[in-house]
């Protein structure tokens, strides 16, 4: 059994096509869950009008439930709680698989008995453009540090890993799923990989959690930095946690330079002066940072393939 838990809210108009993406998938069986945080505009009625035409179709369950609006890391713990499946894909009520999704990650994970399947995602932003995410198979803590390669959304889960990380941290309301994924995957779990093909598609929305810019949730990034930092002091071996932490710092730089871009310097100096004080004895980092902050400030990207050559 796989499980497809999806956390739902205020999204009437557009999920619909994620369910759509969600019955079209060849795998089978197949359990939908879909947790509704008290939504406005009618989602409930949509997410109980899709259980009603396709909950007893072969192979295929819903459940729906409806929770009080306490986050989306929240209602995906929750879902879980209500869900069934040995796997779990937690997936967002916004995007759209592609029908071999399910099937190719559950062969993957059954054949190299992992607990931890990742694959292609691309993103359409506002005007449609679309780029692929970055997918990598190697040195997975430092590249799903830096580009969160490996979130939930792209990843067929086991409920053993979920379940000995303690699930989602249900005090982050920003990058939680990537702190998540880090937290799985410094519990050093067997991951396997479908990288043939594309299988997500990751669409923005104006109206998200995460909102389009970064200082109108100043605070919330850093905290979820803060346990991301924690969960590798407390997991990572001696050989790798020095190197882990010094890329954490480069998170922060990186939110500062974020900071800065968009005229807040007021928030950017705290954040960089306490990354800077963590590397000072480090005299390659001590001179890069100053100058990769400065980059991403003026909207550079990639400073992470630089960071990654020269900080060790």
């Amino acid at each position: 059994m796989v499980s497809i838990i999806i956390p739902v809210y205020n999204r009437a108009l557009l999920v619909r096509r994620t369910l759509q993406s969600v019955l079209e998938q060849t795998f089978r069986p197949l359990e939908v869950v879909l947790v509704d945080n008290r939504s406005t505009d009618g989602t409930l009625e949509v997410l109980q009008d899709f259980k009603q035409a396709h909950g007893g179709d072969d192979g295929f369950s819903v459940i729906v439930g409806q929770e009080p609006n306490q986050g989306a890391s929240w209602a995906r713990n929750r879902g879980a709680n209500m869900a069934s499946g040995d796997y779990i894909l937690f997936f967002d009520s916004d995007d759209v698989m592609e029908p071999y999704m399910i099937e190719r990650y559950a062969e993957v994970a059954i054949n190299a008995g992992a607990d931890m399947v990742g694959g292609r995602a691309d993103v359409i932003d506002l005007n449609g453009g679309k780029h692929e995410n970055p997918y990598y198979e190697t040195d997975l803590l430092a590249n799903n540090l830096f580009h969160a390669c490996m979130v939930p959304s792209r990843c067929l889960l086991s409920r053993r890993l979920c379940e000995s990380v303690g699930w989602w941290n249900v005090d982050l309301n920003v990058w939680d799923d990537w702190e998540f994924s880090m937290r799985m995957l410094l519990n050093n779990p067997k991951v396997a990989f479908y990288g043939n093909e594309v299988c997500s598609h990751v669409f923005l929305q104006r109206r998200s959690i995460t909102g389009t810019d970064f200082s109108s949730k100043a605070g919330e990034w850093e905290r979820a930095i803060d346990a991301v930092e924690q969960a590798v002091r407390l997991a990572a071996g001696s050989a790798e946690k020095e190197r882990l932490l010094k890329y954490v710092d480069f998170r922060r730089v990186t939110l500062s330079g974020l900071y800065i871009g968009e005229g807040r310097r007021d928030l950017a100096i705290p954040l960089y002066n306490r990354a800077y004080e963590h590397v000072r004895h480090d005299c390659v980092a001590r001179w890069l940072y100053p100058l990769l902050r400065s980059y991403i400030a003026a909207g550079g990207r990639g400073a992470s393939r630089i960071v990654k050559m020269l900080v060790k």
